[in-house]
């Protein structure tokens, strides 16, 4: 699956998404100075919260901001998540498990967000037990629909669901 560039110059208004964040709004770009030097910033804040954040904006590559996805992108991401999920032989400790999945939805990439929801589906028997998981569950399925749901122009709960009952007929099918 490929992801478009971003653009070269981000202006006011344009969204794109962070790796991590989920969907952003450019609220501005300016000038600061950091340890003597002029650096270009871009401001962002998340759609659907409150949250602001500052980037340099010769290294919006490196922390991976891109363009929303586009309906076959989002398309493979639901195919993906909706393969048949295969029980594991053996189980890793709790805490492992958690810290591991923790570490690789930091990663940003699309394909680990994915893996993780699969993951926490299928350890987890289709609804998490624990807090643990379900809030890791949530920080992994709200980024993902929020960019679904301004990319499809739907409300963001039809999104929420599309990947959830999408993760536990996966897993079902698997169990079957």
């Amino acid at each position: 699956m490929s992801v478009a560039a971003t653009p070269a110059a981000p202006t006011p208004g344009d969204v794109l998404t962070h790796p991590v964040h989920g969907p952003v709004r450019i609220v501005s770009t300016c000038t600061r100075s950091v340890r003597g030097e002029d650096r270009q910033y871009v401001d962002l804040e998340m759609i659907g919260g409150e949250m602001r954040i500052s980037v340099p904006a010769d290294g919006k590559d490196v922390i991976g901001l891109r363009p929303l996805l586009a309906e076959d992108e989002i398309a493979g991401l639901i195919d993906q998540l909706g393969a048949p999920i295969e029980p594991l032989e053996k189980k890793a400790s709790w805490a492992h498990r958690i810290k591991s999945l923790q570490m690789q939805l930091q990663t940003g990439r699309l394909t680990d967000r994915v893996e993780v929801i699969r993951s926490i589906v299928r350890d987890s028997g289709g609804v998490p037990s624990s807090l643990a998981e379900r809030t890791l569950l949530q920080s992994a399925i709200d980024p993902l629909a929020a960019e679904i749901a301004i990319a499809r122009s739907v409300p963001r709960d039809e999104a929420v669901q599309l990947l959830q009952s999408t993760a536990r007929a996966a897993a079902e099918h698997a169990a079957a």
